[in-house]
């Protein structure tokens, strides 16, 4: 099991493949294992793939505090450092992606590229539909075991947002290879009861909706048509034209666990050549301009005739 000594922890990780460097960031309560599904056996073909578990998470060291995207962009940059990687694409999924965003904010000579899988962005969370969410017809009397309803929801994340994340581990996954397990271990009680990561990955943290502005390394949002974070994508897609934007038809948050296959194909041609691949979908209209216009419902653009 390899460890780094990094920033004062112990950092898990795994390095397998060869080719350009390509970084893979899970989200909160999740672990390194979350890329296992298809996602690092397929891209060790062409790439040096590097995964770790972020502080707190799996096999690295628990910490009091420490657990916003900025403190965590730092613990990615260290392991960078120790790994001898210069510059690397970046795939996060959920707030993995908010760690990408950062490290391409402060050092955007160290990042290639960023895929967010699903990312929701602290400083765009008036933007999440909730309410909208498909889980609460498809999922009902399940969460009801639980007593999860949207209106306790809305009220418990208001007050505690711990207490949603409680309850939420408890719930036994519906997909992937731990179908019917819950992620309620004690490494990650612990990490809710013993730690400030509930606060913490909510907290902006420097990575304003103004310095998102200021990201000139080439970002690929590509987010699920149910998830509640659709919105944030399309937002992204009008910020910069380095960013790109995909709609995933029929699928929500996790569709990495669900169509591993599909997400390789979406970011297949961005972890290539991530500047052309922004700019082609940013072409006149294009891919980039019709998913855009899938998530928010408009019309079909009109076909252009050629002279």
């Amino acid at each position: 099991m390899a460890k780094a000594l990094l920033n004062g922890i112990n950092v898990h990780y795994q390095v397998k493949g060869e080719g350009p460097d390509v970084v893979l960031v899970h989200g909160i309560t999740s672990t390194l294992a979350l890329w296992y599904t298809r996602i690092m056996p397929a891209l060790i073909q062409d790439y040096r793939v590097t995964m770790y578990d972020l502080r707190g998470h799996g096999y690295t060291d628990l910490t009091p505090s420490g657990y916003t995207s900025g403190e965590m962009a730092v613990d990615l940059l260290a392991l960078m450092d120790h790994l001898e990687i210069e510059q690397a694409r970046l795939v996060g999924h959920s707030f993995g992606g908010s760690i990408g965003l950062h490290l391409a904010l402060l050092h955007p000579d160290r990042v290639a590229g960023v895929v967010l899988s699903d990312t929701g962005i602290a400083c765009l969370r008036r933007l999440r539909t909730i309410r909208d969410w498909p889980g609460w017809d498809l999922y009902r009397d399940q969460l009801a075991k639980y007593g999860i309803t949207y209106d306790w929801f809305v009220e418990a994340e208001s007050e505690d947002v711990a207490t949603v994340i409680r309850k939420s581990i408890e719930i036994p996954q519906q997909f992937g290879p731990r179908k019917g397990s819950t992620r309620a271990t004690p490494r990650f009680r612990r990490l809710i009861e013993e730690t400030s990561v509930s606060g913490d990955f909510r907290q902006v943290a420097g990575l304003t909706e103004e310095r998102l502005a200021e990201i000139t390394t080439p970002v690929a949002a590509v987010y699920g048509e149910t998830s509640p974070y659709k919105e944030m994508a399309v937002h992204l897609a009008g910020i910069r034209p380095n960013y790109s934007c995909e709609i995933l038809e029929d699928i929500g948050h996790f569709y990495l666990l669900l169509r591993p296959d599909m997400f390789l194909e979406r970011i297949s041609g961005f972890l290539r050549d991530p500047a052309a691949y922004v700019a082609d979908r940013r072409g006149s209209e294009g891919e980039n301009g019709e998913a855009v216009r899938r998530a928010t419902g408009a019309p079909p653009a009109p076909s252009k005739g050629r002279s």
